[in-house]
């Protein structure tokens, strides 16, 4: 299988033209945060900051976001990704979330 991690340089990019193409408006309050994880075979794997942003991101904005990751990598991307942060592509089991008691948040058993 062939996955490389983007460089800094290429995650800039993509950052750049996702601002040119949605305006700072949607930028700023979907792909703020967004970074991309690694590209597998012809599939982005993407993180955004929140469950929200993630499934608008993968639901309403794949299609450009793989157009403006082929243009940076100069290679087929078929199909994107988008996790809440910290989640992985690759496995069933996800991490439990527990949110900061600093935040007003509490956990109870």
């Amino acid at each position: 299988m062939t996955s490389f991690r983007p460089t800094k340089i290429e995650q800039l990019a993509i950052e750049a033209k996702l601002n040119l193409i949605f305006g700072a408006k949607v930028y700023d309050s979907l792909f703020l945060g967004f970074e991309v994880m690694e590209v597998a075979k012809d599939e982005l794997r993407a993180w955004a900051p929140s469950e929200h942003r993630a499934a608008v991101i993968e639901v309403r904005y794949s299609g450009t976001v793989a157009w403006i990751a082929q243009t940076v990598f100069k290679r087929p991307i078929r199909q994107v990704t988008v996790l809440l942060r910290g989640m992985k592509h690759d496995v069933c089991e996800q991490p439990a979330f527990w949110p900061s008691s600093s935040l007003g948040f509490t956990r109870t058993f």
